[in-house]
């Protein structure tokens, strides 16, 4: 089962297109956990527990768990193994080096840690990207038009835009069907724009719930292709209520949202 495959198959499964993201910030976690390394473990693994019936995906973002050193890369395998295998996992690792880099960082997070995709960094072009796509059973997310605001900086330049010509990279190395598109919910007009161009690739789409996306601009464009993913963080790991019977109340509230 390649890539997209296995993103239509996940959702198909569970009805919906969320991706339940894990973005453990010991500030911002229940009063009686430690925070410490053992503190995020109970987050995470309980995070996982609460919403793993629910969610088709998930997505890992590596910074919150590289900051542990070691024990934070012990603690990806552990919640890796802790989640069902019919289920798309998503390394948020951004990563973005020339090829020969990229060759180890491909390596490292599809091979050894075994994600089914990861998000890159495309600024270096295609031989930053390539790497991670040798494999149809494995593929990537490629950040193109991003949910925060500074993005437009670099990703509104040039003639065609930076964003487009991005889309345009992503969609010849789209052999294998096996690239996929960083696109934020807080920009709804590019977000239908680059879905109407490039019908091919899915989107994994963040901005949704704190940052205030268009919900319905972001199914829209699943809906379009069957296929895509919308992300929801902060909004189901911190709401409101008693851990974690607050999380999984979230998360109901956002496959409901998202139904495909």
């Amino acid at each position: 089962m390649n890539y997209l495959e296995k993103i239509r198959k996940s959702t198909s499964q569970k009805g919906n297109y969320l991706c339940v993201g894990i973005d453990p910030d010991p500030a911002r976690m229940p009063d009686q956990l430690d925070h410490s390394v053992e503190g995020v473990r109970i987050f995470c693994k309980e995070l996982i527990n609460v919403t793993r019936d629910l969610t088709p995906a998930y997505k890992l973002n590596l910074a919150f768990f590289e900051i542990w050193g070691g024990q934070g890369w012990d603690l990806i395998e552990e919640l890796l193994d802790l989640i069902p295998d019919d289920i798309f996992v998503i390394g948020d690792a951004k990563r973005g080096d020339i090829g020969n880099s990229s060759k180890f960082y491909a390596k490292a997070l599809l091979e050894n840690l075994d994600f089914d995709a990861v998000t890159i960094n495309p600024y270096l072009g295609s031989e930053s990207i390539t790497p991670f796509i040798k494999n149809p059973e494995k593929g990537v997310f490629v950040l193109c038009v991003t949910s925060n605001p500074s993005g437009r900086e670099l990703q509104d330049h040039g003639q065609p835009m930076l964003y487009i010509k991005t889309a345009r990279i992503c969609q010849e190395l789209n052999e294998k069907n096996n690239v996929g598109l960083v696109m934020g919910a807080t920009k709804p007009e590019q977000l239908i724009e680059i879905r109407k161009d490039f019908p091919a690739m899915p989107f994994l789409i963040p901005g949704i719930g704190t940052q205030g996306g268009a919900v319905e601009a972001a199914l829209q464009v699943c809906n379009d292709i069957d296929a895509g993913l919308i992300n929801v963080s902060r909004s189901i790991s911190y709401a409101k209520g008693k851990f974690p019977q607050n999380i999984r109340k979230s998360a109901k509230k956002y496959i409901k949202i998202f139904k495909k």
